[in-house]
């Protein structure tokens, strides 16, 4: 599932990266296809990362009540694995009957004979260069709350993806070190956003559930989730100082070659 939804996303970004090349209605139906793909595997993914933390939990809990608890968790959390699984399968299925293959080969063909008189490796260094100044408008963002920090989590990703294209057309020592740190900073941004998701599907969950027992698990499940989200979040904004902001901003403008603006 991870891999899955990791694919979608490089997918999506080197159709955003080489977007010239891409005729715009092929673009859009790849990209809104992608989202749909990401999303339904987003979901099993995630499912199956709660399910296993929690029996972890269990078998680690020094009180009898409290595994008992998280044992049962667990079994509720098993009981909406597979109609996840399905929903992915259903979205694949609906992908392949609208020719998946066909369309894809017909996406290669297109970028292939798109006229150009640039090489690959003047294309990635200049699109990484716009790449970069947007990311840069939104390094500064707070990251007092959760969505400011999912924002950021956001342009990470799509900017450490493309600038992974382009490093093998174009490998220097700059973009390398630039993706090892948005690779840091994602993971951090990450934690925060796992359990905060975490915690607000379980609380929808409890909202449908008739058993009295298995919406407070449900709800007590939630509040560790929210509790374990606010101390990532604190470990995250002591984490992300001025310094290494600062850091990563020099990074990426020597991709720029001093040219910000």
């Amino acid at each position: 599932m991870h891999r899955l939804r990791i694919s979608a996303r490089r997918a999506a970004a080197a159709i955003t990266a080489f977007r010239s090349f891409v005729p715009r209605r092929q673009r859009c139906w790849f990209k809104k296809s992608l989202r749909r793909i990401r999303r339904a595997a987003g979901e099993a993914r995630d499912l199956d990362v709660l399910t296993t933390r929690c029996r972890a939990a269990a078998a680690a809990r020094s009180s009898a009540a409290g595994g008992v608890a998280r044992k049962h968790l667990a079994e509720i959390l098993a009981k909406k694995r597979p109609p996840t699984r399905r929903d992915l399968e259903d979205e694949i299925t609906s992908l392949q009957a609208r020719d998946w293959n066909g369309k894809a080969a017909a996406l290669l063909v297109a970028v292939e004979s798109a006229a150009t008189t640039e090489t690959v490796v003047s294309f990635a260094r200049r699109r990484s260069r716009r790449l970069v100044r947007r990311f840069l408008t939104h390094l500064d963002h707070s990251l007092h709350d959760d969505r400011g920090i999912h924002r950021l989590r956001v342009h990470t990703k799509k900017l450490r993806y493309s600038l992974e294209l382009f490093t093998a057309a174009a490998p220097t020592a700059e973009v390398t070190a630039c993706v090892r740190a948005l690779r840091r900073l994602q993971a951090r941004l990450g934690e925060v956003t796992d359990h905060a998701a975490a915690a607000e599907r379980l609380r929808l969950w409890s909202l449908g559930q008739v058993d009295d027992r298995a919406r407070r698990t449900l709800l007590d499940a939630s509040r560790r989730e929210s509790a374990s989200a606010k101390r990532v979040r604190r470990d995250c904004i002591r984490w992300w100082t001025a310094s290494r902001r600062e850091t990563l901003a020099q990074q990426l403008k020597r991709i720029l070659r001093g040219k910000v603006a």
